[in-house]
């Protein structure tokens, strides 16, 4: 399975786009913040504990980065390099990011292979 992060818009603090599922017709929007975004790239992503979240959770494997998850947050300050889902972008946040997270999660979890196409904005 390969989710597709196409980036779309940056304001000063977030890059925000969508996030697709190849395989099942889901589509989210997505925030990162823009000093901490990862590269454009595929990485494998594998299912690990988070501490932070105290639960199984996505984990991107990003070289020389650690930690870098899809997981649910509003707001670019909340992020350090990973990747926030959300129904829709609502200024510089996103809505309903539980909910959307909550809903990839179920097409995605225990998946393998499983990686993410991250595309930068189109010049």
């Amino acid at each position: 399975m390969i989710l597709t992060l196409n980036r779309k818009t940056k304001t000063p603090d977030g890059i925000f786009g969508t996030l697709e599922v190849d395989v099942h017709p889901f589509t989210c929007v997505t925030l990162e913040k823009l000093d901490r975004a990862i590269p454009a790239g595929t990485y494998n992503i594998e299912f690990t504990y988070s501490p932070a979240f105290n639960r199984i959770m996505p984990l991107l494997d990003v070289p020389q980065r650690e930690g870098i998850r899809i997981h649910w947050a509003n707001y670019p300050n909340q992020l350090e390099g990973c990747i926030a889902v959300g129904d829709k972008v609502d200024g510089d946040a996103v809505d309903d990011s539980r909910i959307a997270f909550n809903q990839l999660w179920n097409i995605i979890h225990g998946v393998a292979p499983l990686n993410i196409m991250v595309n930068d904005i189109p010049a």
